[in-house]
């Protein structure tokens, strides 16, 4: 059996605007935009973003992706130090969202929607177990 070890993983977001959604990101969450891609028109196709040692891909416009996907969007997760200070940061910047909450597998949790309905958590691990 191999014995694969990533370092992390890269989720990839479809979008129908990817530039409108990683200026989103960068205001709103604090990411840092590392490139993004324009093609020959200056429409935004592809964006890559830092979030600590993690990375995002956006991609679009894909004007359809949520026919493609029946409707549903994609929730990308984050693992954080202190998820009470990151909901802290996202009120004070003006982002409304529910209070954080602790789930039933050791975790405490907030997410938070861009404007395309994609959905941002932020997970603080309770135990190593």
């Amino acid at each position: 059996m191999p014995d694969i070890r990533a370092r992390g993983i890269i989720p990839y977001v479809f979008c129908a605007d990817a530039g409108a959604v990683a200026d989103w990101c960068v205001s709103v969450l604090g990411f840092v935009e590392r490139e993004r891609w324009p093609d020959e028109n200056g429409v935004v196709r592809n964006v890559e973003l830092i979030v600590g040692d993690s990375e995002v891909w956006l991609d679009g416009p894909v004007p359809d992706w949520k026919d493609r996907t029946g409707g549903l969007g994609s929730w990308t997760g984050f693992l954080v130090d202190d998820v009470d200070s990151v909901y802290e940061q996202l009120v004070a910047a003006g982002v409304g969202l529910e209070a954080s909450r602790t789930r039933d597998h050791s975790v405490r949790e907030i997410t938070v929607e861009d404007p395309e309905g994609h959905a941002w958590g932020f997970v603080q691990r309770l135990t190593d177990a």
